[in-house]
């Protein structure tokens, strides 16, 4: 194999990872800039709640194409706003829920055809409960 042949099968490799990046990162959520809002919690810790924001991020990210998260937030109003459909859900099934707030934005598609066109969504809902080996959270239901 020639010196050329070489250059040019390595180029065609660069080539194509790239193009590869690009198109399983392209039109995903946008949570580049999330601005994380966390304080006093009477149930979890500040690594608790993060390790929830982690979660929706990732899922954000996977399906919410053409939308931009802006805002994650788990403090002690929204901790009082849904304190009673908390402690329901524990009696009921014995499981922790939180449930995080969140804003995003969408864009001129209203992202992939489901929201509104450049649109901003507030106090969007999170919620998470601890998975069967209470080491993760894992999101059972998202909306308003």
């Amino acid at each position: 194999m020639t010196k050329k042949s070489r250059i040019a099968i390595c180029a065609i490799f660069v080539i194509l990872g790239v193009a590869t990046v690009f198109v399983l990162t392209g039109n995903r959520g946008n949570v580049s800039n999330v601005n994380r809002i966390v304080g006093y919690s009477a149930l979890y810790d500040e690594t608790s709640i993060n390790e929830a924001c982690d979660v929706i991020e990732k899922k954000f990210a996977k399906d919410f194409e053409g939308c931009t998260l802006t805002e994650l937030r788990y403090d002690e109003d929204v901790e009082n706003r849904f304190a009673e459909e908390i402690e329901k859900y524990h009696k009921e099934n014995n499981q922790e829920l939180i449930v995080v707030l969140s804003a995003f934005d969408t864009d001129e598609k209203g992202g992939d055809g489901g929201f509104n066109p450049n649109d901003t969504y507030a106090d969007w809902q999170w919620h998470l409960v601890k998975t069967a080996d209470k080491k993760s959270w894992e999101i059972i239901n998202w909306g308003y």
